[in-house]
């Protein structure tokens, strides 16, 4: 798995309590079914979405009947899918996803998509995914992409919980002494 080196934790003002951000997808690495995000495959969805003042919808394990907020920012950089999102306080399952985010049960990303382009390599078995239509991010427990990880999680005050922090940065594959030198520079 790729090691998260680029990963940035600014403060986002006055969204505070609910807000995370993240990966949602990475690009080019095996994922659990035996797919690759390649660079790039977000950019027509992206696109259409800005044009329509529209998001991907932010639901809880893909359950289109459990939305949990809404996504705030979604942008492809060299290493995949970067978003950041805030939970609507007061929803039942938001709430419960903002504590389990901040216990650390749940810490991970799932897109929910449509395949637009896509080559099968018969030789490996790999999917090369292209171009995806982008229709959901769920926040789960176990996701295909090891690597689309929940990277800040703000507390009520609005400041992301150091501890918790270098926790995901070590499950994401740094050693203590990274975890801790990229939280240092902040």
């Amino acid at each position: 798995m790729k090691k998260v080196l680029n990963l940035k934790i600014k403060s986002l003002g006055e969204l505070g309590h609910g807000v995370f951000s993240g990966y949602g997808s990475t690009f080019g690495n095996v994922d659990r079914v035996g797919d690759i995000v390649e660079r790039g495959a977000f950019e027509r969805t992206l696109e259409t979405h800005k044009k329509n003042g529209t998001m991907p919808a932010m639901l809880i394990h893909h359950d289109m009947t459990r939305p949990i907020g809404r996504w705030i920012d979604m942008r492809e950089d060299e290493y995949g899918l970067n978003v950041e999102g805030k939970l609507t306080t007061g929803v039942r399952d938001a709430d419960e996803a903002y504590a389990l985010l901040k216990d650390g049960a749940i810490n991970s990303m799932s897109i929910g998509y449509k395949v637009l382009r896509e080559d099968y390599d018969h030789r490996t078995g790999i999917n090369h995914l292209h171009e995806v239509e982008l229709h959901e991010l769920s926040l789960v427990t176990i996701p295909a992409n090891a690597a689309a990880i929940v990277g800040a999680v703000k507390d009520a005050e609005g400041n992301p919980n150091i501890r918790e922090l270098e926790a995901v940065l070590r499950e994401a594959g740094l050693s203590r002494r990274e975890a801790k030198a990229f939280l240092a520079e902040g």
